[in-house]
Order: structure tokens, then sequence, then C-alpha cells
């Protein structure tokens, strides 16, 4: 068995040459918090088959993020499989990268399989609402259905902890669940008053919806959840979701990070304050430089079938304020998505800092499920 190095980490993920996504938005952060990070960008797996037998493997945690093909994730998936053969102890996060509601599936089909054998081999995992449905065969419709896909994952795949990052949920419903508030440490982040493009939590009519997150952790023969609820920023990110997960992964049994919460709740706690500071910082940063108040578009955060593709979560403060006469325009979308580029980088101190985590709230399952009923 290989020594393990604590500060090693091992990321396998997608690459772009500009902007914050998969491995661009994990790397950094994980190195202001200290981490050593191997990169393996999917596109070039193959020619990194050699790890184990060389004797580089010592990596204490693995993040996995989007693979869109069959073939290189079943690789991916060997050379996980043969590292926590080697070192059972390895930490190994799986962000089941496939899909996304309104959007649907937008990886190979054959890549669903693979993803669902993988479960066995992951510590948590981090999906989106897509992902844990198509991954548990549930359909997440209530409270209730979302206890049971949950529990679902837990169960039949030893799955020891689900980091779920966010699925809208009806005010009225959040309200009963008695959340906590965002942290005065983003809230000072804040313009005041509240902008137009932010939804802060539990402000609404009891129809509207609210984002949560979960941290749900299966332990001696049942299941503790906490919750997160998180306001919402009328715009387009990419890139959350991987810097999500590294957040996961970093703050996780960390010996530098402690907290009184179980393990999964505070890394999650951590997680999400780290992102939805970047998010707004991001967001503020775009506004600034269009010279625009960046009028939102209209809830709801998931729109019905006739709605077009795209629009439940607004996104672009240029299309909000001009008529374009090519939207089109590739360059156009590039000048847009640079605006939109995560602020990993000039928000390092962010990261670094840590702050105090985003409140959540440990759920009575019990209490939960009989007010449903």
């Amino acid at each position: 068995m290989t020594a393990l190095d604590p500060s090693r980490v091992l990321s396998i993920q997608s690459h772009v040459v500009s902007g914050y996504v998969g491995n661009r938005a994990a790397t950094f952060p994980l190195q202001t918090l200290g981490y050593d990070v191997d990169v393996v960008n999917t596109v070039q797996f193959s020619n990194h088959t050699g790890l184990i037998t060389n004797g580089l493997v010592a990596h204490s945690r693995i993040l996995t993020g989007y693979v869109p093909g069959a073939e290189a994730l079943e690789v991916v998936a060997e050379q996980i499989r043969r590292m926590k053969d080697n070192n059972p102890e390895t930490l190994y996060v799986l962000d089941p990268v496939m899909g996304d509601m309104g959007t649907g599936l937008y990886v190979s089909q054959d890549v669903v399989p693979i993803y669902k054998e993988m479960l066995k081999l992951a510590s948590i995992i981090t999906p989106n609402q897509f992902e844990v449905e198509l991954l548990s065969g549930i359909n997440i419709t209530s409270i209730e259905t979302l206890h049971t896909a949950l529990q679902q994952l837990h169960t039949a795949n030893s799955l020891a902890h689900i980091a779920f990052s966010s699925i809208p949920l009806p005010i009225s419903l959040v309200t009963s669940l008695d959340l906590p508030s965002p942290p005065e440490s983003y809230l000072r982040l804040l313009p005041d008053p509240f902008p137009p493009w932010y939804d802060a939590v539990g402000v609404g009519k009891p129809e509207d919806e609210v984002l949560v997150c979960f941290a749900s952790s299966w332990q001696d023969d049942s299941m503790r959840t906490w919750a997160f609820a998180l306001p919402t920023i009328r715009g387009y990110f990419s890139g959350v979701g991987d810097l999500f997960s590294a957040m996961v992964l970093a703050h996780f049994k960390n010996p530098e990070s402690q907290s009184s919460l179980p393990p999964l709740a505070h890394a999650v706690s951590k997680a999400l304050l780290t992102v939805q500071q970047i998010l707004l910082r991001t967001h503020i940063y775009s506004l600034i430089q269009t010279g625009t108040s960046g009028t939102a578009t209209p809830r709801p955060l998931h729109h019905s079938p006739s709605e077009p593709q795209g629009s439940a979560i607004p996104s672009d403060v240029e299309l909000d304020e001009i008529n374009p006469i090519n939207p089109k325009d590739p360059k156009r979308k590039a000048r847009r998505m640079r605006l939109r580029e995560l602020r990993v980088v000039q928000e390092r101190a962010l990261i670094a800092d840590g702050g105090e985590g985003w409140p959540g709230k440990e759920l009575d399952w019990p209490s939960v499920l009989r007010d449903e009923a």
C-alpha cells in the first residue's frame, strides 16, 4: 500500500482555454487552500494511464467531473478502482456530470450505466436534480420523493455521502422547514436595497421557488440530512458545479477546517459560502462592466415544457438591455461569456478565508414527512 500524501489531489475533468469550468474551476481554488493538484484533462486521459505503474500515485483525494464519452469514462473508472484497491482510505468525490433540468442529457447515453456502477466507488457524490433523478430512477416532485431518492442512492450503492447541489422548492415548503438566512459575510457584499436581479430567501409568493442544497449522510442504518436555503442571482454562470465539488472535497475532513457540524454538512456549508460569494461578486462585476442595473426576466426557476429552452434562469445583462442585430454572433457570445467568467482568481481572498460557512439546518425527517402527508 502506497503512503498517501494528505495534501495531494488528483482532479480528472474537462479543460477550457478561457474561463473557469472543469479543471480550470477546481485547480486554483484547491491550490489556494493548500492542496497540490495533479490535473488530468479528460481529453488527454489516454496519455496518463501509467500513473499507478510509475509509482506516482500518492493522492489522498480524487475528484472527477465531466467525461462525455463511455470509453473514456470506463478508463477513468478502472483507474479509480485500482487506486481505491491500493488505498481504500482514498477520498473520492464523484461529480456525475450528465445533464441538467430543461436541457436534458448532454453526454452519451452509454455514460449513464457506467456512472451508476461508479457510485459504489465514491465517498461523496455531488449531483444536481437531473442527475439525482437519473441515478436513483425517482422523479422528484415533493419532499417525500426527494427523501426516497436520497435513501435509494445511499442504500442501493453503499454510498456514504450525497451533496445534492440544488433543487428549487416552493417558498411555502422552505418556510415550513425554517431554514436559516444567508450569513452576514455574504449579505455585506450585496447592494442596498436589494437589486431586481436578486431574489432573497423566502421572499415572494408561496408558489415561487427557492433553491435548496442538501447534505445527506448514511450512518448506522439511518439518514442524516442538512438543508441550506440559497438566494437566486438571476444570471447565467458556467463552472458553478465544478467549483462547488472542488470546495466540498477541499473542506471534507480537512484538519485545518474544523467545525461542530458532521463532516459532510461542514464541507457543504463552507463550499456554499465560497461559491455564493464568488457568484455574487462575478455578477456585480459584469453589471459594472456593462453599465447596467441588469433587469431580469421573471420566475419560475424551472420553465414549463411549452417555454423556450434556456429561459429557466435568466442570463446575460447585455441581452437584457439591447436588441442585437445578430444575437448569435460568436464574438458577441465570447464577450458575454468573458464577463460571466467566475472570478476565482480575483476573489481568491474569499476562497482562502473560507468564512464561517453557509448556515443550514438538520432535517427531522419523521416530522418533515408527517407534515408533508
